[in-house]
Order: structure tokens, then sequence, then C-alpha cells
């Protein structure tokens, strides 16, 4: 008759066994590992997500109050800019006054119908001046944040800030167009020029912190304000 014997395993085999490769202590490592990378992808996607609520808060405070500087002719105000822009009278007004033209009427009803037949009003008038593109009446009575933000934009490049041409004298005393976008720049450059925090290089990073268009709205305001005086 054989007899059976258990193995015992002392706690210095099982010890050592912990750091061999594809031991325990190593699949807890790993499983650690795994953890961390999971929480910083989650931390950097979160801090990611809170930069561009962010910077969507601050570009809708700005536009809502460009808007404002020019609506309050009329006796309008946006309050909230993903909404108020729906029935698309509001966003006739401004084209009228930003352009100095006469544009179609606005439909008084309150329907989805009339309120899509208001914007595209606006849009039709918009589509003899620049060029949209990815953009309908549907985007804006459903408040569609980014194109909202995008029609806004075209509106203030179009017609605030439009057709800037800047000689610019050569060492050789010849005089040359700059390119719309530099022109473009070069503007906004000097407009801004002075205030606190705003340097002015480009159309994206320049702009984020929302205060190169508080500066050109303060700018616009003070020339208004001197020459009715």
């Amino acid at each position: 008759m054989h007899k059976q014997y258990s193995k015992v395993v002392t706690s210095s085999q099982a010890s050592a066994g912990q750091y061999e490769p594809g031991g325990y202590a190593t699949q807890v490592q790993h499983r650690l590992n795994m953890t961390q990378r999971e929480d910083v992808l989650k931390f950097e996607q979160g801090r990611i997500k809170a930069l561009q609520e962010e910077r969507l808060h601050i570009q809708k405070k700005t536009f809502t109050k460009w808007m404002n500087s020019f609506l309050q002719k009329a006796r309008m105000e946006v309050e909230d800019l993903f909404t108020d822009l729906a029935d698309g009278r509001k966003l006739l007004k401004l084209l009228e006054i930003i352009s100095g033209e006469k544009l179609a009427k606005p439909n008084t009803g309150r329907m989805r119908v009339h309120k899509i037949e208001n914007v595209n009003k606006s849009l039709a008038f918009l589509h003899t001046k620049v060029r949209l593109e990815s953009i309908g009446a549907e985007d804006i009575v459903d408040g569609n944040p980014r194109l909202i933000l995008g029609l806004i934009w075209t509106i203030i490049l179009r017609f605030q800030i439009q057709e800037i041409e800047i000689d610019v004298d050569e060492e050789n005393e010849s005089s040359e167009k700059k390119s719309a976008k530099d022109a473009l720049l070069l503007w906004c450059q000097r407009k801004t020029n002075g205030y606190p925090g705003v340097h002015i290089q480009d159309f994206t990073a320049s702009w984020r912190s929302g205060l190169g268009f508080n500066a050109l709205i303060q700018s616009q305001r003070t020339e208004r304000f001197a020459s009715r005086s």
C-alpha cells in the first residue's frame, strides 16, 4: 500500500514564486499599472472636456455681447445665444442692422415651420454675401452650439471686419496689398493693441480665452462713441 504525501509549500517558496515571471506579484503589478493608466486616461478625457466646455462658454458669452451691441439699436436683446435665435427674428434684425440692407419681414408665427422659414430668410441673404457650408435652418432652430457659433463668427468676419486692405511700404518704396487673411490679422492686432492679456498671433489659439473678442468689441464701441461726439 502506497502512502500519499501532501505537498507542503513553505512561506519562502511562496514568496519566491511571487516574483517569478508570471507570478502573483507580477500579475498584481500589471493590474495596478492598467488601473493607473485607465485613471490617467479618464482624468485627461475629463480635463479635455472641461476645457472644451469652458471655451464654448467663453465664445457664447462673447458672441452674445457682440450681438447685443447691435441689437440694442432695435431694443432687442439676446440672453441665451443657443435658444434666442431659434425663431429667426433676432438673426434677421442683426443682419439688417449690420449690413444696412432691408431684409424680408419675419413670419410672426410660433410654429416650428415659421421659425425655419425665418432662419432660411437669413441664410438666403448670407448666401449672397459669403459661402456657407454644412449649416441649415434646422441647426439654428434646434440650437446646435457648434454651428451657431460658427455662423456668428462668419457674420463677424464678413460684416464687422470686411474688405480690409492695408498697404505696406517695402524698402524699395513699392506698395503691395497684403492677403485678406494677413490684413485681417494685422487689423485685429492694431485694434486690440494695449489691452491687457491680449496678444493676437493667429485665428485659433489667440482667441480661446475670449479676451481678444472682448477687446475688439470694446474698441468698436469706443470708435462709435467717438464718431457720435
